[in-house]
């Protein structure tokens, strides 16, 4: 077989002993041109690295501080260069974090001059004029909560309510053991989440409308599975088919996440365009969300994705953890404040309906709704970026 020049010239920065695996691999022969260049990962790549280059691989590694840096490097340098990221044991939810960041690839180390070729044509290809544009697909919000019972399902619902107002809304409820969201909003679906975990191939756009329940205030629901499934049942490329359907499908997707942190949510909160991580005024409360930030960090979900809602909100002068109490504690912004409002909530689920059906003027519907503008200014936001 012939050489193989790319219509980009292939830059690959790396440490000695991948470099030496590159060049001793079989194939190397194919790519005509290509720069081998070593670049230990602690290392900080410099412009003269990417001097000519039309495609660039670069090694990463997530256990040495700064290491990440280097694609945020490369791109303050050569914001137009596509890169290859090469990493080792890259779990799911970071290599979506990494193509969502703008990352044209992720590979597998060590390095291979078939894949290299492969994972460069792929480049290619997807850089090339297309003859029409590619599906746009809708805003993913993710709703969280430090504990359970801290309102989160209450305010999916209420925050859904008020974007359903003026565009098509789908709240999808993976909590898959405990979700409550077709029950608040007084739905009896024939057909639920797990229909479409069910669905394998046949999964599509007709399945997803036939499994959505629709609640009068206009959000189409995919309810949670009736019976209580294993949180390790859940097949996770089947639910990002499911969430890549649904965001085609509607303008806006919500989600309501179990408790309990799994592979499978935190691949879903790594796609996430926004995550709303609902907290209380407690010690306890304020204790698992820092947790769960710091590991939101740790496997790749970056915080300015993250907001911050105080439920239950309290104004007490005395005997109380105050929002900038809670702001320092978290080391963020809190987004927004909902003020307590059990006995109208309560009644308005108990009888499948919103609480400003119940009492028009509410001051959680009011929170509700000041959240709806702030979110809709953060999407706005990741959009321009």
């Amino acid at each position: 077989m012939q050489h193989l020049r790319l219509s980009a010239p292939l830059t690959v920065l790396a440490s000695r002993e991948q470099i030496e695996m590159l060049r001793a691999s079989d194939g190397l022969h194919l790519l005509d041109g290509m720069t081998l260049i070593e670049v230990e990962p602690h290392e900080e790549i410099r412009a003269e690295h990417l001097a000519g280059a039309g495609i660039l691989v670069v090694q990463v590694d997530p256990a040495i501080a700064g290491s990440m840096r280097r694609i945020e490097r490369v791109r303050s340098l050569r914001p137009e260069l596509p890169q290859i990221v090469a990493l080792e044991s890259a779990d799911l939810g970071l290599v979506r974090t990494l193509l969502k960041e703008g990352v044209a690839d992720v590979v597998a180390l060590p390095l291979t001059s078939v894949e290299m070729l492969e994972a460069a044509i792929n480049v290619l290809e997807a850089r090339a004029p297309q003859g029409q544009r590619a599906t746009e697909t809708a805003p993913l919000v993710v709703v969280t909560r430090a504990l359970g019972g801290s309102g989160a399902t209450t305010l999916v619902t209420h925050l859904a309510a008020e974007f359903a107002g003026r565009a098509k809304v789908c709240i999808v409820d993976l909590d898959v053991q405990f979700g409550r969201v077709a029950e608040v909003l007084g739905l009896q679906p024939r057909r639920n989440l797990g229909d479409v975990l069910d669905a394998g191939v046949r999964i599509d756009a007709a399945l997803m409308h036939s499994v959505a329940a629709q609640h009068p205030s206009g959000i189409s629901v995919i309810a949670a599975p009736a019976d209580i499934l294993p949180l390790e049942s859940v097949d996770a490329d089947q639910l990002h088919t499911a969430l890549k359907i649904a965001r085609q499908e509607y303008d806006y997707v919500f989600v309501d996440v179990p408790s309990n942190l799994t592979n499978w949510s935190l691949s879903v909160l790594a796609e996430a365009d926004s995550i709303i991580m609902v907290v209380e005024q407690t010690i306890a409360s304020l204790r698992q969300a820092k947790r769960r930030l710091d590991l939101f960090q740790t496997v790749g979900i970056h915080g300015r994705a993250v907001s911050v809602v105080v439920n239950r909100m309290e104004r007490r002068l005395f005997g109380s953890i105050s929002l900038r109490d809670a702001e320092e504690a978290l080391g963020r912004k809190v987004l927004q404040g909902l003020h307590a409002d059990g006995q109208n909530i309560a009644v308005a689920q108990d009888q499948g309906m919103l609480v400003r059906q119940v009492r028009g003027k509410n001051a959680y519907a009011a929170d509700v709704g000041k959240l709806a503008k702030e979110l809709t200014q953060l999407l706005d936001q990741g959009s321009a970026g």
